[in-house]
């Protein structure tokens, strides 16, 4: 009899295996999913039909369950998860039909029985994997997500409360410790983003938090992984809200990322990249991709421009930089160039004409300019040729342009149309700086125009230094150039006194005017016609009597007279500005001695010196801008002025400072330390003081970018030397007050590593700072952790282990560029770092600190070729540190395994070196003879001066003894093991002791005790005084006895 306890085991059977058939089947292939759909759908609906949707729902989440396990790799996972995804989307669709249906005949808007079991199964579903959500299995956490990704993808609503569970739940991911459970928490986050939309738009405008989005601009900027910032990217929606963090990837520190800005970003915004983003904004994002340091990246960039925006034109190039405000872009003129590298066919169809050339636009003299410069640099002479006027037509348009702009009364030119007109004159000078001008009537007609154009008052500073390169390519040569420029300076300020001089007698004409109308209306006419006749026949008597007086020789001349004479009259400070930005743009482009040029000279006391002592800091600025551009042309006039560059550096304002740091490095960068310590000149101690001070002063932070960069140049190019100032400035990099200045700290980034791998005597420097500037770091990261200022920020200095990982890799001898591996295997400067760091830890008091360095010794750089010498006393300072300091079990297990590779390379450097050889650079054989000359002559003072007994003599002989009997067992067993030596006989040592004290050191020379201490270093037969190798050597090995 069958019961009904039976029958509902029969029917869960039979569903379980009829599910677990169709999933069997389905992860073998993709071919078979949709007839598995059916089947699934079929089982659900006999189910259904049964009253067994329960089961139904029960065995299906089982059977996933078994899946959830299996590891991202697992082709049948993906498989399985194709499967629900479809299945999901099967049942979403036909929820949808039933739900248009039901619109449509206007029926009631009750869900109907196939609508709720439909959501129920998905609501359960969901819920029931949500729960591997917080798993220990990373493979379930992925699995998880992956079903929440494809099922969010597929169903159209959802409930609030499964909303605000699944939204909690994917907050928690994506804080998950694996990349790949992040990256699919974003795919499912970028799924809710609709969702959040519409749920703002009911929420309190104050709160007006979205939710997903949110999250997701959030995990742009700070998530860890390069591949969850990409997916964020590529996902988030892309609106006034989240532009700003999707283009913020241009600088991602992963080229994948800033290359997909270009390739998928942009190119997906059509001709929104015009009209939604700011032109600044846009020229921005160009300059960084075609300046990027990545090829792919740049590339990318190219092909935007080139390929997807000259066809969103349909090829106008002339509409295209319409779009691209070349006026105020910094990118124009390189995407120009690309442009024509990458379509060389769009160089045949632009044609120059007549009237285009009198009516030129913005857009075609930019294209022009920018056609003509490349032409020129790719020798394209037909095009050139063809397409532009001879120098004297391009000299009248060029002069049409600037009396149109300058010389005309157009007040009806706007402000717009007078920048546009400067652009256009910028552009032709531009070009003309690179014309031919082998037509000396051309070449006249150009050199007219831009004297005239640099008398002109208004011009801006573009213009300015255009027009003097235009000048420097018309003159014969630079003198003639020279004076051409000075020409002008002085008639500017001629025409500024001249002025004045016209005003005040204008003035004066005025008041007279005004005097002579006042006395009109007096009552005594007559008399004041009278004293005015006295007033003007005054000063020619006066001027007749002095002529005769000088004549004659009768009287002296008139003190008060000569005291009464007006002082020579200046020009204004708007004109000193005028001429001194005129000097600044010529002395750019001077570039032979000018110490016996009298023009330069006369400059220098007449407008350079007087605007360096001028009050007005504007001036000032630009006075030491010239001055400094003198000193790199004149090496005394160098030295005579370093004082006050550094004056100008101690006690002026921020912008003074900036540019006498930038003028004192450009100095030593040309004359080099001429210019120091010498007669009459500054020392250089006084201008490390300088940079020092400017470095410790974080209130100017451009100063210290400039000096910080400074200084890395002048060392990396040998001209500076001093470890002091060198230890400050790295100090500085590292320093927590500097951690906010983002220049100083990128140009550490680049300089440092530069300095360090170009040479081996820069790293040899880095070498002998390294340890002492890392001991005060780790006092000053210690002393601010322990502060209890709670206004202190305890994150913002690098930690122990960054400073320290940083040194060692500074200081590795294989990133030495252009080295060959002979050389910097035997590179031992590492190594005296590594002794440093060893003998100084015990002044690291932080246990921290001390297990770090202990951890890390093996990043260090230890070959065999380093010789015995300096490896035996690495040994000896472990050994001494394993055995005295009280150290943890893993620094312990780290310091052993380092000296068993000190050990190991000690061997081999044994195996390898000849018995007898010497370590030491000294290997000549007539230096070698010098040294056992010296010693036995030492040997023979010794004999002399010393009356040994015959118990005495006794005792050095057996020592003598000893000693050859060890050098020979050194012979014939070149590795001797160290831990017997440590159980050598104490007697002997004390009998060498003795017979050290007995010998009189003081008649001994320096010389010749350094010589056989260094014979017994290098391994040299025994001399007659060979005890005392033998004490030097039994003290290196034993560092207990020597303490």
């Amino acid at each position: 009899m069958i019961t009904d306890e039976t029958y509902a085991d029969d029917i869960n059977n039979k569903i379980f295996n009829s599910l677990a058939d169709v999933f069997q089947q389905a992860q073998e292939t993709y071919a078979g999913h949709r007839k598995h759909v059916a089947v699934l759908k079929k089982i659900q609906s006999k189910a259904t039909a049964q009253g067994y949707s329960d089961a139904f729902n029960y065995w299906f989440n089982k059977l996933v369950t078994s899946v959830l396990p299996l590891k991202k790799s697992e082709i049948i996972g993906d498989r399985i998860v194709k499967l629900i995804a479809a299945f999901v989307a099967s049942l979403d669709k036909e929820n949808e039909l039933i739900s248009n249906k039901r619109k449509n005949e206007e029926l009631d808007d009750n869900l109907s029985e196939k609508e709720k079991i439909t959501t129920k199964f998905i609501d359960g579903f969901i819920r029931h994997i949500l729960r591997g959500v917080e798993s220990k299995d990373k493979n379930v956490r992925f699995r998880v997500m992956q079903l929440l990704v494809v099922i969010m993808d597929n169903i159209g609503e959802i409930d609030v409360n499964l909303y605000n569970l699944l939204m909690w739940s994917l907050k928690k991911r994506i804080y998950d410790k694996e990349p790949i459970v992040r990256i699919q928490a974003v795919f499912c986050l970028t799924k809710l983003q609709s969702d959040d939309e519409d749920y703002d738009q009911d929420m309190d405008e104050e709160s007006g938090e979205t939710k997903a989005t949110d999250t997701l601009m959030h995990l742009i900027q700070n998530d860890p992984s390069a591949e969850v910032r990409r997916a964020t990217m590529l996902n988030i929606i892309n609106n006034e809200n989240t532009r700003a963090h999707i283009l913020e990837r241009a600088r991602d520190i992963n080229p994948i990322n800033r290359r997909l800005v270009y390739s998928r970003v942009l190119k997906l915004m059509g001709k929104r990249c015009f009209t939604d983003l700011n032109p600044r904004i846009l020229d921005q994002l160009m300059e960084w991709g075609l300046e990027d340091r990545e090829e792919p990246v740049r590339k990318a960039c190219q092909r935007l421009m080139a390929n997807h925006w000259v066809n969103l034109f349909n090829g106008d190039l002339i509409e295209l930089l319409e779009n691209l405000d070349v006026v105020n872009s910094k990118s124009a003129v390189t995407m120009m160039e690309s442009l024509f590298s990458l379509k060389p066919e769009i160089l045949s169809q632009i044609k120059l004409t007549e009237e285009i050339w009198n009516k030129l636009t913005v857009e075609f003299v930019f294209l022009f300019r920018c056609f003509f410069i490349y032409s020129l640099e790719n020798n394209l002479i037909e095009d050139v040729d063809g397409s532009f006027p001879e120098a004297s037509r391009l000299a009248n348009y060029l002069n049409v342009y600037i009396s149109k702009r300058f010389l005309e009364e157009n007040e009806d030119l706007s402000s717009l149309d007078k920048t546009h007109l400067e652009f256009i004159i910028e552009q032709l000078l531009i070009t003309a700086h690179r014309y031919d001008y082998s037509d000396e009537i051309g070449r006249r007609s150009m050199l007219t125009v831009i004297r005239n154009m640099l008398n002109i008052t208004d011009l801006s500073d573009s213009l300015i230094k255009s027009g003097h390169e235009v000048l420097k390519v018309l003159s014969i040569n630079e003198k003639d150039f020279i004076s051409m420029a000075i020409e002008i300076i002085n008639d500017i300020r001629d025409d500024d006194i001249e002025n004045q001089e016209q005003e005040e007698t204008e003035e004066r004409a005025k008041k007279a005017k005004s005097k002579d109308q006042s006395s009109k209306n007096g009552d005594d006419i007559g008399g004041n016609d009278y004293s005015n006749d006295d007033v003007d026949n005054n000063p020619i008597t006066s001027f007749h009597s002095a002529v005769e007086n000088l004549v004659n020789g009768n009287e002296p001349v008139n003190e008060d007279a000569l005291s009464n004479i007006q002082p020579e009259r200046e020009a204004r400070p708007q004109a000193i500005l005028l001429c001194l930005t005129r000097a600044c743009y010529m002395l750019e482009l001077v570039t032979e001695n000018v110490s016996g040029n009298i023009l330069i000279t006369s400059l220098i006391d007449t407008l350079i010196t007087p605007a360096v002592r001028n009050s007005e800091s504007t001036i000032r600025e630009l006075g030491v801008k010239c001055l400094g551009l003198c000193c790199l042309l004149d090496l005394q006039l160098s030295i005579g002025s370093m004082y006050i560059l550094g004056m100008c550096i101690s006690k002026g304002n921020a912008s003074l400072k900036y540019i006498a740091l930038q003028v004192i490095v450009d100095i030593f960068s040309v004359h080099g330390t001429a210019v120091v310590d010498g007669e009459g000149k500054v020392d250089s101690i006084s201008i490390h003081k300088i940079f020092y001070k400017v470095l410790k002063n974080d209130e100017h932070k451009d100063c210290q970018v400039i000096a910080a960069e400074g200084l890395c140049k002048l060392y990396l190019a040998d001209i500076f030397t001093d470890d002091d100032l060198f230890e400050a400035l790295i100090l500085s990099y590292f320093s927590p007050v500097n951690s906010a200045n983002e220049a100083l700290v990128q140009a550490f980034a680049f300089c440092v590593p530069v300095y360090c791998f170009s040479h081996k005597s820069h790293q040899q420097r880095m070498c002998r700072i390294a340890c002492d500037m890392f001991l005060r770091l780790c006092i000053l990261w210690d002393g601010l952790q322990n502060s209890e200022d709670p206004e202190v920020d305890k994150e913002k200095m690098m930690k122990p282990n960054m400073i320290f990982q940083q040194l060692v890799f500074w200081t590795d001898p294989r990133k030495i560029v252009n080295q060959r591996e002979e050389n910097y295997q035997s590179e031992v400067s590492q190594l005296k770092f590594l002794l440093e760091i060893l003998k100084a830890i015990t002044q690291i008091e932080n246990r921290a600190i001390k297990r770090m360095v202990l951890t890390n010794l093996n990043t260090f750089y230890i070959t065999s070729h380093h010789g015995t010498t300096v490896l035996e006393e690495l040994m000896m300072h472990l050994e001494d540190i394993l055995e005295n300091e009280q150290i943890d079990t893993i620094s312990r297990n780290s310091l052993e395994k380092f000296e068993n590779t000190v050990v190991e390379a000690v061997e081999t450097a044994r195996k390898n070196s000849p018995v007898g050889s010497s370590e030491t650079s000294m290997t000549s054989d007539e230096l070698t003879t010098e040294q056992y000359s010296q010693i036995l002559e030492s040997s023979q003072i010794v004999e002399k001066e010393v009356d040994f007994e015959k118990e005495n003599e006794s005792d050095i002989l057996e020592t003598n003894n000893l000693e050859n009997d060890k050098e020979t067992n050194a012979e014939n067993d070149p590795i001797p093991q160290l831990e017997s030596t440590r159980k050598r006989d104490r007697s002997a040592m004390e009998t060498s002791d003795d017979i050290i004290n007995i010998i009189p050191t003081k008649e001994l020379s320096g010389k010749n005790v350094s010589f056989a201490i260094s014979s017994d270093s290098n391994n040299e037969s025994l001399s007659e005084n060979g005890y005392n190798s033998y004490n030097e050597w039994n003290s290196d090995i034993d560092v207990n006895m020597e303490d």
